[in-house]
């Protein structure tokens, strides 16, 4: 390894500047290039890639993860604590008034009212002086209680039920993409060196099962272009074997010439999709993904014609 070391910008391993391709990951030698983390698989990938190699997402857009979700409820929960808290106090005040017992009705034994009876007597010859009699009445009227009286309050009966049936509607499921098998690579095999400037390549894979309506092979290659800037290109095709565009070579950086290739099944509503902007529906995930390089001297031929 030479002294100076770069990072493969497929799998972030170290590897050296004079190597043809990663001891790791096979991927092809490359100068260093910002990179980023997808948002979907958390994976390493150039910072220009519009889809992710890996997950075949938007790698910039936001997606719900589980510790999204722990965060939220948790702020929930502590924004729940805290209104029992600042409204408990007058909840516990209006709670207390309500219970107070209302003062119940206590009956009180009066004292009747004293009389005294006076008798004036005749004097007899001789003079006596007679006491006066009092007589002191205390007796207490008691004062009538109310005796409880029962009352019957009249009592509704339940109404009757109705049994007759009644029509519930049933639920039909949306039928979902059923996945398929990911198409397994044949040609160029991984590592492959291609000879010659006028080599017709053509991708050749397996599909693990013949396509359904709508469906098509979406072939990916990743490259650098002549700036040394990684470029995503892709196309979309009903055949097992495509031919590589001569324009792609044309494209890419004159110091590596490293392509990296996968496939995977799609659906696409559009009639025949040409472009990566075309909307589709993943059905498979990406097939293995293969490098193979081109050099521009003659050499053995290696390439199915």
């Amino acid at each position: 390894m030479s002294e100076i070391a770069i990072r493969c910008p497929n799998c972030g391993k170290r590897m050296g500047a004079d190597d043809l391709k990663c001891p790791a990951c096979g991927y092809g030698n490359v100068t260093s290039t910002p990179r980023i983390r997808c948002n979907y698989c958390s994976r390493r990938i150039p910072a220009s890639a519009v889809v992710c190699p890996n997950c075949q997402h938007n790698p910039r857009a936001f997606y719900w993860k589980r510790w999204h979700v722990f965060v939220l409820l948790f702020g929930l929960a502590i924004l729940a604590l805290g209104g029992v808290w600042f409204f408990g106090k007058d909840l516990g005040k209006a709670f207390s008034a309500a219970l107070v017992l209302n003062p119940t009705a206590t009956t009180t034994a009066t004292r009747a009212p004293i009389t005294v009876i006076i008798i004036a007597t005749r004097p007899p010859a001789t003079a006596t002086r007679v006491p006066p009699a009092a007589t002191r009445a205390n007796t207490a009227t008691p004062r009538p209680t109310d005796s409880p009286t029962a009352t019957s309050t009249p009592t509704r009966l339940p109404a009757q039920v109705n049994n007759q049936p009644r029509v519930t509607e049933t639920f039909t499921p949306i039928p979902t993409p059923i996945p398929v098998p990911p198409p397994k690579l044949v040609a160029p095999a991984d590592g492959e060196r291609i000879q010659g400037a006028n080599k017709q390549i053509v991708l050749t894979f397996q599909p693990a099962q013949p396509l359904g309506a709508q469906e098509w092979y979406r072939v990916q290659v990743d490259y650098l272009d002549r700036a040394s800037r990684p470029v995503s290109w892709c196309a979309f095709t009903r055949d097992n074997a495509f031919k590589f565009p001569r324009e792609i070579f044309d494209e890419s950086s004159p110091n590596v010439r490293s392509f990296l290739w996968r496939v995977n099944v799609v659906r696409a509503s559009q009639v025949n999709p040409t472009t990566c902007d075309a909307p589709y529906d993943i059905l498979s995930a990406p097939s293995e993904a293969w490098t193979f390089f081109s050099f521009g001297s003659e050499g053995k031929d290696r390439v199915m014609e």
